[in-house]
């Protein structure tokens, strides 16, 4: 005779298969809030995204799981979660949430030459949070400034974010551009 899976114990069962797809999502959600997405992040969200699929594969070898309503939450975690990355609405709400501090940033900036920068992230010196990105070098030029956000980007390549004061950014310096709205671009440049 078998014993239908009901009550609290069978959401506990569930909360194996939830938890990690949840905090897969929360991580790989949180790694594309930086400009090119941030590596370091996203490297700690791939390594739930294969626990959650691992344990759904089990489940799915064992019957009574198999056509149970609970199976699908984690494929369906991970769906939302590509369609928002795909949309880049983590990016563009973190940037709607730290535009107008940003551009107060920019503005308090002294201005200097083109080889001088604010602040330098490898020395640790002028590291701060302005708005929800943490900035490591800031540089301002007469018509524009380049903000250096951490822990963003690939292997080869640092992202930041850059303020262009008039006219359109020139891309020809940069690998990748993305215009967040009149004046803020989200920029990537190889090394």
């Amino acid at each position: 005779m078998r014993v239908p899976v009901t009550g609290s114990t069978g959401r506990v069962r569930w909360l194996w298969l939830v938890a990690p797809a949840t905090l897969a999502a929360l991580l790989t959600l949180i790694a594309m809030v930086f400009p090119g997405g941030s590596l370091y992040v996203l490297s700690y969200a791939v390594l739930f995204w294969i626990l959650t699929t691992a344990l759904w594969i089990v489940l799915l070898c064992v019957p009574r799981y198999r056509r149970s309503p609970g199976i699908v939450v984690a494929p369906l975690v991970a769906a939302l979660t590509c369609a928002t990355v795909a949309a880049d609405l983590p990016m563009r709400a973190a940037f709607a949430v730290s535009e107008p501090a940003l551009t107060a940033y920019v503005r308090s900036l002294p201005l200097h030459p083109d080889s001088v920068t604010v602040g330098d992230a490898e020395s640790g010196l002028g590291v701060e949070w302005v708005g929800l990105f943490p900035v490591g070098r800031a540089v301002r030029h007469v018509d524009r400034a380049d903000l250096g956000v951490i822990g963003s980007g690939g292997w080869l390549e640092f992202c930041g974010l850059t303020y262009v004061h008039g006219e359109r950014l020139r891309t020809y310096r940069f690998s990748s551009v993305d215009r967040l709205s009149d004046s803020w671009y989200a920029t990537c440049e190889d090394f």
